[in-house]
């Protein structure tokens, strides 16, 4: 199925990342049309409209954040289904879940996000301005909103249990005095990479966004340390706040480790790197993560052409984070200093400073 693109203007920056994004679920991108000022009715302006209209494609993707109001104009004047960016990151999402666990917290984030546009949708039918494309009647989407609001909380039911399930097992681990460390970081960054390279895994990992969707737990011992090591999910630009909340019993993970490996992406434009750390800050702050030490693994250092470059990356990282971190270059797909990072994780669990860490990595590094 092909499909047009409605690209907001202020995400003309990151067009290749949002094209990505869709040609995860959608390869086939017919018209791509890029919108200055959204037009307070239909979102698209007059002349946008009919570029999309006159299309074969028979679905429009929105990337951004629409009032259900606009989406129901514009599914009026084209006739053609509206997914807007939430939507399409939950169809990705949906792709990938392989547990129960995930495949609920999907559903509850879609449920969450679809019921304004459903309730907006019933007071158009209660006015009598919805026919044909659309046209159910305010009595059946009445009754389909109830049955949405009764899934929606069978859902939050089931999720709480899981998460209890998942409490006790943190409890345990806690219990036989196992440290936790938990990698984060945004899709793509080599996060699963990292995870099967020291866990010796053969967890999935890919170059599309989203290889991971429930926390993958393994164990590994570095001399003689036992440690748990948890994937997580992978975090994305303009994280939409209903698939934090839905996901949050996957990031709790994040917020129980006694470490964190935030993975970067070392290959990717310094500004790109500054928002991704900027924004993953923010996700920190969210969701309650405060005083946990972090390894900052600057990852696909291989990609990069010399040692110059290498080091103009950690200067340009060392501006953005505080005294709890750590900066650790290295190549997940090749082992390139994994040696280094292992070793830091053991100091760090044995009580030494991040401050003398921090002096003495980048000299260790420069002689493998």
């Amino acid at each position: 199925m092909s499909v047009d693109v409605v690209i907001p203007y202020k995400y003309r920056k990151f067009l290749d990342e949002e094209l990505s994004l869709i040609k995860t679920v959608y390869p086939e991108i017919n018209e791509v049309v890029m919108i200055r000022k959204p037009n307070s009715k239909y979102y698209l302006t007059l002349n946008k409209i009919d570029i999309v209209k006159n299309s074969s494609s028979q679905k429009i993707i929105l990337m951004d954040r629409a009032k259900p109001s606009q989406i129901i104009n514009l599914m009026r004047e084209t006739r053609k289904e509206i997914i807007d960016r939430i939507l399409l990151i939950l169809e990705i999402f949906a792709q990938h879940a392989g547990s129960k666990e995930a495949k609920l917290q999907i559903e509850l984030a879609k449920l969450k996000h679809q019921l304004p546009l459903i309730k907006e949708t019933i007071r158009y039918a209660k006015l009598g301005e919805l026919h044909g494309f659309l046209g159910a009647g305010r009595y059946g989407y009445e009754k389909y909103y109830r049955m949405m609001r009764e899934r929606e909380a069978r859902i939050r039911r089931e999720l709480e249990k899981l998460r209890s399930i998942r409490s006790r097992r943190r409890e345990h681990r806690r219990q036989m005095g196992y440290p936790h460390i938990s990698i984060v970081g945004y899709t793509c960054a080599g996060k699963t990479t990292l995870f099967n390279r020291l866990t010796h895994n053969l967890k999935p990992a890919g170059p599309e966004p989203f290889t991971t969707l429930s926390p993958k737990s393994s164990a590994i011992i570095i001399d003689g340390l036992k440690m748990i090591l948890t994937d997580t999910v992978g975090f994305i630009r303009d994280l939409p706040h209903e698939i934090i909340e839905a996901f949050y019993a996957t990031l709790e993970e994040i917020i129980d480790s006694n470490i964190i490996i935030h993975v970067i992406d070392a290959s990717k434009s310094s500004e790109a790197i500054i928002k991704e750390m900027v924004e993953t800050r923010r996700i920190f702050e969210r969701i309650g993560v405060h005083g946990i030490p972090i390894i900052i693994a600057l990852n696909k250092i291989d990609l990069l052409n010399s040692e110059e470059e290498i080091m103009d990356k950690i200067r340009l990282v060392e501006k953005y984070i505080d005294g709890n971190n750590v900066i650790v270059p290295i190549s997940a797909i090749n082992g390139k200093n994994i040696r280094y990072l292992l070793n830091v994780l053991k100091e760090i669990i044995r009580g030494y400073s991040i401050e003398n860490l921090r002096s003495k990595i980048w000299s260790q590094t420069r002689q493998r």
